[in-house]
């Protein structure tokens, strides 16, 4: 469970950075780039990768952003993959979050699921502050640990 709430946090670490960019000191809870759409405006096919140290850590796919209005974005159909030092990949899907660059908010409307080689967990949403890095899967939540993997160890160790 503590794997799935760090792994949500890594999920909005581009909105977190968002966040920081300010245009002036009276526009600190907007994000820039929605002064020049209106509420109400919609793009299609959201792609915003995270890199560390010219390696991609993370990357969030969404079918559709929706602007609410110059504080607050909706994501619809969001997949964000996370990618380790190991190569390894968790999935972390959802139908729609809202994101408050005012309140640093996160706030899934629906099922929200983790996919990891070694577990998935689903419940019924994600609420994460991204300033602190904190979240809450809320449930009932239902947590499934590959099997696969433990077996395999115990017949090496034999």
């Amino acid at each position: 469970m503590k794997r799935a709430l760090t792994l949500l946090s890594l999920l909005f670490l581009p909105l977190q950075s968002w966040g920081q960019v300010q245009t002036s000191a009276t526009a600190a809870d907007e994000f820039p780039a929605l002064q020049f759409l209106p509420p109400g405006s919609e793009i299609q096919g959201i792609s915003i990768p995270r890199y560390e140290n010219h390696r991609v850590t993370a990357l969030l796919l969404s079918d559709k952003l929706i602007v609410k209005d110059r504080q607050t974005v909706i994501l619809e159909k969001l997949n964000a993959a996370l990618y380790g030092e190991d190569n390894s990949e968790t999935d972390v899907r959802t139908d729609s979050v809202s994101y408050s660059f005012a309140t640093k908010i996160a706030r899934t409307t629906g099922d929200a699921e983790v996919i990891d080689p070694r577990f998935t967990a689903k419940g019924k949403g994600v609420v994460f502050n991204t300033s602190t890095r904190k979240g809450f899967l809320s449930g009932p939540v239902r947590t499934t640990i590959a099997t696969a993997k433990l077996n395999k160890k115990k017949g090496q160790k034999k």
